[in-house]
């Protein structure tokens, strides 16, 4: 009996052994494959997915911000001398300036703050907007991404025009909505020619009105001619950037800790942004064909990855305020934000929420500003301090008659960084940055643009 009992235990040891032999042996198996399969990413990918996947430092203290606010004071950037536009008789000219800074944050390492204001308008500080990429499942980013400013700019930008250009022909408009669609894809990502792409903006203009056909559709001829912002994506933009290296740049702008509590910002009592109680989509456009991959942890569909943003801009309702909009906005994640914007009624009035082309323009620079951010990631770059301040000049020309015309005339970037690397790897960094920027290379480049017209629930040929 004791015999057989010693037996048995034995033969149960051999068993558990095997067991264990067998999970060690699959478990070396994973990470051996694992490791090979690690190794055979290029080293800019394995520095962008560790980047991605590992939190930020944590921080005591917090400067809070609202996602949406005014700035306490104007800006002053440190690489150029921004200079207000000159307008003639019958012309509305305006240069706008913004300084995009990174927000050091341990639930973010994109979250970034951008400054903007509109040049040489006196008692005028412009804004900031809190922008974000990449929140974890579950939760929403500390703001809108880049490109949904951006994109927001599109649309509203456009609103505006077809109100000035209805009020110029007398054409009364019941309702107007504007939806855009812009595509965006990144080629190569990881490769030495990498690059950013807007390959379409759509664009829907959805009109109720009594008015005929023929005055609805001469209105939305005057707007988009008169459209800044889509002319520059329609044609190719005059881009001027630079690159500033170790330059007395830093005793004002400097990126620090910082969060935002809540996705609502309240500015003299208008609620400017928030998250829609539930995803809202355009009324007009299809978006089945449009998959959000987001930043995927698949480093081929990461090199090539391909999303879409859209804007819907409507009225806000408010009869003293008639450029006052509700705009809401998509985001790389699942969820819609809604802001506001509004336009300058006069020579002492001060918009109720940022403009239209300054969301154009901040949305530009922060686009930038998360380039900058990954590319120095991916090349693993030594660095202490980077951001990015943009000028961006616009013209109108024949305001408020039938040959009304807006054109973007000049954008001017400039990446300043801090660091010891050499002046050959800096360059590198500028370079691919500015290559992989999405909103840039929309500016850049001619975009192909898609734009449809919907009266009274009728489609315009």
């Amino acid at each position: 009996m004791e015999y057989k009992l010693i037996n048995k235990t034995n033969k149960k040891n051999n068993s558990v052994k095997k067991a264990v032999l067998i999970v060690v042996s699959v478990v070396a198996i994973i990470a051996i494959g694992a490791g090979i399969y690690w190794f055979s990413i290029p080293k800019e990918g394995r520095n962008m997915l560790t980047f991605m996947a590992f939190s930020g430092d944590s921080y005591d203290n917090y400067e809070e911000y609202q996602v949406i606010d005014r700035n306490e004071k104007s800006l002053s950037p440190t690489s150029f001398d921004p200079n207000a536009a000159i307008s003639a008789e019958g012309e509305s000219n305006q240069n706008i300036m913004a300084i995009t800074e990174m927000v050091k944050n341990e639930d973010s390492s994109m979250l970034k703050k951008g400054n903007v204001q509109s040049i040489g308008i006196d008692n005028y500080t412009g804004w900031h907007l809190i922008a974000d990429e990449g929140a974890s499942e579950g939760n929403n980013p500390f703001g809108p991404s880049p490109l949904s400013y951006y994109t927001a700019g599109v649309a509203t930008n456009l609103h505006t025009q077809i109100i000035k250009a209805a009020s110029v022909q007398n054409v009364v408009l019941d309702s107007i909505k504007v939806e855009v669609l812009n595509t965006f894809r990144w080629d190569e990502m990881l490769s030495e020619d990498g690059s950013g792409h807007l390959d379409v903006t759509t664009t829907n203009i959805i009109i109720e009105s009594n008015a005929s056909q023929e005055d609805v559709q001469k209105v939305i001829d005057i707007a988009i001619n008169s459209w800044s912002a889509g002319e520059a994506l329609r044609n190719e933009t005059t881009i001027e950037p630079t690159l500033v290296i170790n330059g007395d740049n830093w005793k004002e702008y400097r990126s620090k800790p910082g969060t935002s509590l809540s996705d609502v910002s309240v500015v003299d009592g208008l609620k400017m942004s928030s998250v829609t109680e539930v995803p809202r989509v355009p009324e007009t456009i299809d978006l089945s064909e449009y998959v959000d991959e987001g930043m995927s942890f698949n480093i081929d569909s990461m090199s090539n990855m391909q999303f879409a943003i859209f804007a819907i801009s409507e009225s806000a309702g408010n009869s003293e305020r008639p450029y006052l909009k509700k705009v809401t906005l998509s985001t790389p994640s699942e969820e819609t934000w809604e802001i506001y914007s509004d336009e300058f009624m006069g020579e002492d009035d001060i918009p109720l929420a940022p403009t239209s082309l300054e969301y154009f323009t901040a949305g530009t620079a922060l686009c930038l500003t998360s380039q900058t951010t990954l590319v120095s990631a991916m090349m693993d770059l030594d660095f202490t301090e980077y951001r990015v301040e943009n000028q961006m000049d616009y013209t109108q020309k024949s305001i408020d008659t039938p040959e009304m015309v807006g054109t973007t005339d000049t954008a001017h970037s400039y990446i300043l960084i801090e660091s010891q690397e050499s002046e050959e790897r800096l360059n590198e960094f500028y370079n691919k940055s500015l290559a992989l920027c999405f909103a840039g290379e929309g500016l850049k480049n001619a975009t192909e643009m898609n734009t449809n017209i919907y009266l009274n629930n009728n489609k315009l040929n």
